[in-house]
């Protein structure tokens, strides 16, 4: 078999662990950790071969715009964006795209990729993976272990056979293992046929679809009734909400991988990580001399083995005798934590949570569909935002019955509907909007468009908004 192959991402986790940086609004995988792009549009680089489809990613409603606009920064075309309804992990994701690419395309090649994994040899993985795919019989299912370089209680486990095919080099999948405990961890280091499981399969459509209907019937018949009912909405496709709204968020190992007989491992031999806390941030990152890691804005003097990093260029960050340390700042929050307690982290933002504080999930900068919008003052009755519209796009015809707003244009030519009027307004000129009169405003050029919005009144949320287009 040789054909291309078509990668699937799965970006709809979270990563609380890595908090103040990674939240539920704009979750780890789309933070750069390492080198200038985020962890996605490294796994979407990294497929950017000649070997290789353009990538289907799977993701949620709250992400859909931070994927297509990271999309565009690195200038990779969407192939296809499909929109969850809700997280139900990754075992009907994973067969709502396979069933999608069958209908596309006659018994396709899948490549299953989590969005937030690091990789120290890009160039060996693909080779790996391609290889792997030309000698992928009808009815195999191909992992990627990670050949492991420490004890590791973080990660799950692939129990594989000591002998390898003859033909291939592929070793049969025994058994799969959750985080195990120390003395357990051990055990598998020292036993030498257990891998790290990655969370990376290859299959193609037909098998893994008879392997769902083989080993989850029900699961198949909802997901088969959501992809039949999708719709599309602007660029992307959004699954039908009512029967998946009744799967029960599950694995792909759980539902499938642990009960199919036809599982094979290939064994990946270079640098990988999933980065699923800051101590795994500090591991993969060049250090200094004293084991130091720094991010941004940074002055460390008298440090030693600690992770230092500033979210925001106007705020340096100073740090002082800092041991074994984790310092983290943003512009509404800051982390300070021993290395030793960074796995703590998700229990603490949970009890943010629950006390009603929005930095526990909630990024001040947000993606919208024309572009991003910044919370950079908010009191009572009072709320000062900045505006980035982007070239050809338009924040659509609406009005708000409890408030006002005042926009200045800061950079840009903004072409603006209010009421019945037409109005262009350039940098430096400005515009109130009353209560009850319809607005929009348009950005017309080849140039982001940016603009302070002021907004005052008894209503500062999403609920006075009344739109018309």
């Amino acid at each position: 078999m040789n054909k291309r192959i078509y990668p699937i991402i799965l970006c709809g986790g979270v990563g609380k662990r890595l908090w103040p940086v990674s939240r539920q609004s704009y979750p780890k995988q789309f933070s750069n950790f390492q080198g200038v792009h985020s962890l996605f549009q490294n796994t979407v680089e990294l497929f950017c071969d000649h070997r290789f489809e353009l990538p289907l990613i799977l993701t949620n409603n709250d992400y859909r715009f931070i994927v297509e606009d990271q999309l565009n920064e690195i200038s990779v075309s969407n192939s296809g964006i499909i929109i969850e309804p809700s997280h139900r992990d990754t075992a009907p994701a994973i067969l709502a795209a396979a069933s999608i690419l069958k209908s596309k395309s006659e018994n396709p090649i899948l490549l299953i990729l989590p969005a937030d994994h690091t990789f120290g040899n890009r160039v060996g993985l693909k080779s790996l993976i391609y290889q792997n795919s030309k000698v992928l019989e009808k009815g195999d299912i191909i992992t990627f272990g990670i050949k492991p370089t420490r004890i590791e209680t973080g990660y799950g486990w692939i129990e594989a056979s000591k002998n390898r095919n003859a033909n291939n080099g592929l070793r049969r999948v025994l058994s799969f293992h959750e985080k195990p405990k120390q003395e357990i961890a051990e055990n598998f280091y020292n036993q030498g046929n257990f891998l790290w499981n990655s969370g990376i399969y290859l299959f193609t459509a037909e098998t893994i679809i008879d392997t769902y209907k083989e080993h989850s019937p029900k699961l198949t018949s909802l997901v088969k009734a959501s992809v039949i009912n999708s719709r599309k909405d602007l660029n992307f496709t959004r699954l039908a909400e009512k029967p998946w709204d009744e799967i029960k968020p599950i694995s792909v190992d759980y539902a499938i991988m642990e009960k199919a007989s036809n599982l094979s491992v290939a064994q990946y031999e270079f640098p990988w990580d999933d980065l699923g806390d800051w101590n795994a941030v500090w591991r993969e990152n060049e250090k200094d001399r004293n084991n130091v890691v720094t991010y941004g804005s940074v002055s460390a003097t008298n440090c030693s083995d600690s992770y230092l990093r500033s979210g925001n260029p106007k705020q340096h960050l100073v740090a002082l005798g800092c041991k074994n340390m984790v310092v983290v700042s943003m512009p509404d929050a800051v982390l300070v934590s021993s290395k030793d307690q960074v796995q703590d982290i998700k229990e603490a933002i949970n009890q943010l949570f629950k006390a009603g504080q929005p930095q526990s999930w909630k990024f001040p900068i947000e993606n919208r569909n024309w572009g991003k919008f910044e919370s950079l003052y908010l009191e009572d009755k009072i709320q000062i935002n900045r505006l980035v519209i982007q070239p050809g796009q338009k924040i659509n015809l609406q009005r708000h019955n409890l408030m006002t707003e005042h926009w200045v244009v800061v950079k840009g030519v903004a072409q603006i509907t209010l009421g019945t009027e037409q109005l262009t307004l350039t940098e430096n000129q400005s515009l109130n909007i009353p209560i009850g009169v319809k607005h929009s405003i348009s950005n017309t050029t080849n140039q982001p468009l940016i603009v302070m919005e002021i907004q005052t009144g008894n209503n500062l949320t999403d609920d006075d908004i009344e739109r018309f287009e």
